[in-house]
C-alpha cells in the first residue's frame, strides 16, 4: 500500500493522519468499513464469488418488483444498477465518498468487538491501471462515458477482463448527496482492490474497536448523525427516541 498502516482513534487523529498522506491538487476518496478483516470487494462478489453468475437474474428479479414502487423508474441500465445498490441489492458497484468524516461514521458504526478499516483511494491512480485517461489528467469518468459503456453488466466479456475503475454520477437521492458518494466499478476481475497492481493506489488506517464508541460520540457533536446520513422520516424518528426516550 502507499503508506504504512497506522492506527486512528479520534477524529483528531484522522485529520493529522490525512493531512501528512494527502497532497493539495490530489483527489482522495474514502470508505470505512466496520470489520479490518474485510477486503475492499463488491457485494455481488462476497461469499467466495459464488454469487457473480446470478447478476443478471438478480436484476430482472429487482425490476420486476421494484418498478411498481417507485415514482420514475431508472432511464438506463446504470440507473437500475444504482438504485439497486442504494437499496442493498448486490452489484458490482462498491460505495465511496469524498468526505472523510462520513467514512469515518461507517467504520466506527457498529462490531465494537473488532478493528474496522478506514481505507483511502486514489482513484485517478487506480484509472490508470485501467488505461481509463483523460486530457485533463484529474478527470473522471462518468457513468454515461463511452469508458464506462463495456463494464455495463450486460456487456461485460469475461474473456477480455480489465481492472476496476473508479467513476462519478449524478448524486439523485437525498442519501447520496449526504453521503459524497462515488463508486468503483468492478467488471470481470474481482480482486480485492488492495491488492491489484502495485497497490500504490490505496492504503488504510485501522480503527480499534474499543475507540469507535468515542468516535461516535465525537462525530455526533460534529453533526454527523445517522439523520445526517441517512437523511430520511425513519432516521427522525430514530434521533428523536434517542434524543428524548434513552
Amino acid at each position: 500500500m502507499r503508506h504504512k498502516e497506522k492506527k486512528i482513534g479520534t477524529v483528531g487523529e484522522l485529520l493529522k493522519a490525512l493531512g501528512g498522506h494527502t497532497r493539495d491538487g490530489e483527489i482522495t476518496w474514502y470508505r470505512g468499513q466496520t470489520r479490518s478483516d474485510w477486503g475492499l470487494v463488491p457485494s455481488l462478489a462476497r461469499d467466495d464469488g459464488r454469487h457473480l453468475s446470478k447478476e443478471g437474474a438478480i436484476a430482472k428479479r429487482f425490476m420486476q418488483n421494484a418498478t411498481q414502487l417507485i415514482a420514475n423508474s431508472p432511464r438506463d441500465e446504470w440507473g437500475w444498477q444504482h438504485l439497486m445498490q442504494h437499496h442493498r441489492v448486490p452489484t458490482r458497484l462498491l460505495d465511496w465518498t469524498e468526505g472523510p468524516l462520513v467514512a469515518l461514521y461507517f467504520a466506527s458504526l457498529k462490531h465494537d468487538d473488532a478493528d474496522a478499516a478506514f481505507w483511502c483511494l486514489d482513484p485517478i491512480a487506480l484509472n490508470r491501471q485501467a488505461n481509463v485517461k483523460f486530457a485533463y489528467e484529474l478527470e473522471l469518468p462518468s457513468f454515461h462515458d463511452k469508458a464506462l459503456e463495456n463494464y455495463l453488466p450486460s456487456k461485460v466479456d469475461p474473456r477480455s477482463p480489465m481492472n476496476p475503475v473508479a467513476a462519478i454520477g449524478p448524486r439523485s437521492s437525498r442519501r447520496m448527496a449526504a453521503q459524497f458518494g462515488a463508486f468503483t466499478v468492478n467488471h470481470a476481475i474481482y480482486q480485492p482492490l488492495e491488492q491489484l497492481g502495485d497497490r500504490q493506489h490505496v492504503w488504510r488506517y485501522i480503527v480499534p474497536g474499543g475507540a469507535k464508541a468515542a468516535i461516535r460520540k465525537e462525530l455526533l457533536v460534529l453533526g454527523y448523525s445517522s439523520l445526517a446520513i441517512f437523511p430520511d422520516l425513519d432516521q427522525v424518528a430514530e434521533l428523536i427516541k434517542r434524543e428524548f426516550l434513552e
